[in-house]
């Protein structure tokens, strides 16, 4: 029995000391941003749909530079309609032929180039989403941060201003306070919780956005306290150059350049398709000088593009306005990132002068008067009201310096986004 005790309690030991590790191990990660944008371009069922398309394009412009197949023809020729019978005339014959056409001009190379630029222009679509995916989730990721750490800093407050309606109460019944006060501090702790609610919601918000990214797992887990130093952006010069290299601009290039070879595929129609057919007919059966002689036919055809008018001129003068409509629609999209760039840089030199001033001026003063405040009240010569007041102030301070810097970080995801992925 005492060996048996010890056995049990052994494992006992074992398994306490086994789960030590395990318990340890629960806490999961934090998620990094850096960890969530990797996760979600490994994720995104965009990126893995353009790869294919790229896929199927660059096939079909294989196949799009080869000739047709050729064609393969048997039957019998001249088949006497008073008998049906093969062999009786010397006109019968049982044909075999082979055709191949041969299409107009340069078409067939044009047509494998044009592919190939299709399969250019989907590339830079995935050289694109892969911009778009890694700003929407940085983005997402601050909204999250923000809501949280927003949270932390009104429940933190909420504490405080407990104690000071607890204060108002007590000075009230016991004489040395206003009914006003206690009701004023009851109102400001109620809009401080609602305040609170507000950001649960912008919280679960941020963190459904994120599953639509990562999956429930992943974005379940807590982010870290400290922001990532996300680095700064090119100078607006830089970027505005390398606009032009944007993924939109080349998918955009890349069609023109696909819809101008198809104008050059159009022109090809002036010229004649070719066709070559071969056949062999054998003539069975004979007549008193031997067996029939067996024949071989060889033909060359050829198209005759005379009336172009309604048919090669109209394709061409298509493909040319095709060429131009490209060509406007890529313009519109420089213009288009011209002005998110001039609209984020105006807002990115907004936001660094908002916070030099916000901790430079605004937080040590709202500090230095709820400080001030305080003592003043506690001397008997401050004024509840102004004290109250100056709690919120700070408050609002502390939420909304949070709320520029992750302002900034978003702006630079933007600004990276058109400039380029960062290093």
């Amino acid at each position: 029995m005492l060996v048996l005790l010890r056995f049990t309690c052994g494992l006992a030991v074992a398994a306490l000391v086994l789960a030590v590790p395990l318990a340890a191990s629960a806490d999961p990660v934090p998620l990094d941003m850096h960890t969530a944008v990797n996760l979600a371009l490994q994720r995104d069922s965009v990126l893995r749909q353009r790869a294919a398309e790229k896929q199927a394009v660059a096939a079909q412009a294989v196949a799009a530079g080869q000739l047709p197949d050729p064609q393969l023809s048997v039957g019998i020729q001249n088949l006497p309609t008073n008998s049906f019978a093969v062999g009786r005339d010397g006109m019968t014959m049982q044909v075999i032929g082979v055709s191949q056409e041969f299409p107009a001009g340069h078409t067939r190379a044009l047509a494998e180039k044009r592919g190939g630029q299709l399969a250019d222009s989907v590339q830079a679509e995935i050289a694109e989403r892969r911009r778009d995916v890694t700003r929407q989730v940085q983005e997402a990721w601050l909204q999250l941060y923000y809501a949280d750490h927003a949270l932390e800093l009104a429940r933190a407050s909420e504490t405080e201003f407990k104690e000071l309606a607890e204060i108002s109460k007590v000075r009230y019944e016991n004489g040395s306070g206003t009914e006003q006060e206690w009701l004023r501090t009851r109102l400001e702790l109620a809009s401080l919780q609602e305040r609170e609610l507000d950001l649960e919601n912008a919280a679960q918000t941020g963190e459904a956005v994120l599953k639509r990214w990562l999956g429930d797992e992943a974005a379940a887990r807590p982010l870290p306290d400290a922001l990532p130093q996300l680095p700064a952006p090119p100078a607006y010069a830089s970027i505005l150059n390398a606009l032009p290299d944007h993924p939109l601009a080349e998918a955009d290039n890349a069609q023109i350049a696909a819809a101008d070879t198809a104008m050059d595929i159009a022109e090809q129609a002036y010229h004649p398709v070719w066709g070559v057919d071969l056949s062999y007919g054998h003539r069975p059966g004979g007549d008193a000088g031997g067996p029939f002689t067996n024949m071989f036919t060889a033909m060359v055809s050829v198209s005759l593009p005379i009336f172009t008018g309604k048919r090669q001129n109209q394709a061409v003068a298509a493909a040319r306005a095709e060429v131009n409509a490209r060509t406007d629609a890529r313009d519109n999209q420089l213009r288009e990132l011209k002005r998110t760039l001039d609209e984020d840089w105006a807002r990115w030199q907004q936001l660094q002068k908002l916070r030099t001033l916000y901790d430079q001026a605004v937080l040590p003063d709202s500090s230095a008067d709820v400080t001030a405040g305080l003592d003043a009240y506690r001397n008997g010569g401050g004024d509840f009201f102004e004290l109250l007041r100056s709690r919120v102030d700070q408050l609002d301070a502390q939420i909304r310096r949070l709320k520029i810097e992750t302002d900034l970080d978003s702006v630079k995801a933007d600004l990276w986004y058109l400039a380029g992925e960062n290093s």
